[in-house]
């Protein structure tokens, strides 16, 4: 009897924010009882609603060109126009935020002046879905552990989040997580013009009721890893805001990304080149039936959701564990899930899952803000 392969998915967007909603986990094989990770074999070939007429990130703004509520900068009833240096720095000033851009880097005294926010605009295989542009998803994370890889997202300046699956048996000296990436074998067909970060790894957190479930994806499927020495902030390289405790993002469409397979044939290995889809999130109750009526048991829990659509095609895959499910909520992109599990890749009725990181936010807050 073949048994369904469960993997680990997730990524999408709220309104004007991406939000993670949860990481991929593990695989049942032929003539096999047991999940497996849903890692891929190394083959490496915010600014919130605007305030009157102002931008909360009105420095960073200017500077980039970027705009506010998908509207232009510094905009009022009457007519727009481009504020002077001083007056940035002075609104900035108010904020009592301190920010300082220099040849592409960000220093922030507090990450959540900048998470969420994409300093290059959105661009046109994860299966299903289209090569994202470069520094798109800023806050993506590709994470190596020794033959292996898996997706993570940016946090702060001092911590990445991935699946615990991914990470919980690895010594930290084979992990290696690059930030900034796009194109993991630089072959020169994309344009990077801002290289790529790698850091080492000297903590891992994994939350404290995980279990490496071998039947069931599990609950609380996410772990910390601090990175050897602080994240300065570029255009490439931005965190991810977190949720508020709690936030439901059911019926939302969420963006999940990754490096993992772009191709379900046997033997395809995965992409080298960052992958994006877009994916809606399902409440739990449609999540079970839909695998009911394929004849597969799911147990699914208050800390997890499912993403995808009936009729597959578009889903995230081996590799992608541990990547972020975002969502656009009030103009930032958002963690809503880490990609987890899934039974199979993009198959019809059988969506991926994700831990859903608003019930786990408070204690992630906690995790990063106390180191």
């Amino acid at each position: 009897m073949r048994l369904p392969v469960l993997f680990f998915v997730g990524i999408f967007s709220i309104s004007h924010s991406w939000i993670v909603v949860g990481p991929q986990q593990y695989g049942i094989s032929e003539n096999s009882s047991l999940f497996l990770p849903r890692i891929f074999p190394r083959v490496f070939q915010s600014g919130r609603a605007c305030p009157g007429s102002g931008c909360p990130l009105a420095l960073l703004c200017w500077l980039t060109r970027t705009g506010c509520n998908n509207g232009p900068m510094m905009t009022s009833s009457s007519s727009s126009y481009t504020p002077s240096v001083a007056t940035a720095v002075n609104m900035m000033q108010a904020l009592r935020k301190d920010i300082h851009i220099e040849n592409n880097d960000i220093s922030v005294s507090d990450y959540d002046v900048e998470c969420g926010i994409q300093k290059y605009s959105a661009q046109k295989r994860i299966i299903g879905g289209h090569t994202a542009g470069f520094g798109e998803l800023p806050w993506q994370a590709h994470i190596r552990i020794a033959g292996f890889q898996c997706g993570g997202v940016l946090l702060n300046h001092n911590y990445v989040a991935t699946a615990a699956h991914c990470v919980h048996r690895a010594r930290l000296s084979e992990i290696t997580i690059y930030l900034g990436e796009h194109d993991t074998k630089d072959t020169g067909r994309w344009l990077e013009p801002i290289p790529e970060e790698s850091f080492a790894v000297v903590e891992r957190i994994i939350h404290p009721r995980f279990k490496y479930m071998l039947t069931q994806p599990d609950r609380y499927d996410v772990a910390l890893l601090r990175l050897h020495r602080p994240v300065r902030f570029k255009a490439n390289i931005l965190p991810i805001c977190l949720p508020p405790d709690e936030k439901v993002y059911q019926g939302k469409i969420g963006v999940v990304a990754g490096w993992g397979k772009t191709d379900t044939s046997y033997g395809k290995t995965g992409t080298n080149v960052l992958q994006k889809v877009l994916v809606p999130i399902l409440n739990n109750i449609d999540c079970r039936r839909w695998h009911h009526q394929k004849h597969i048991h799911v147990e699914l829990h208050d800390e997890m959701f499912c993403a995808g659509h009936r009729d597959g095609k578009m889903d995230a895959c081996l590799g992608d564990s541990g990547g972020p499910l975002v969502v656009l909520d009030e103009g930032r992109w958002t963690l809503a899930g880490i990609t987890s599990a899934g039974f199979g890749c993009a198959v019809d009725h059988q969506p991926g899952i994700y831990h859903k990181v608003s019930t786990t936010a408070r204690w992630i807050r906690s995790q990063i803000s106390a180191r």
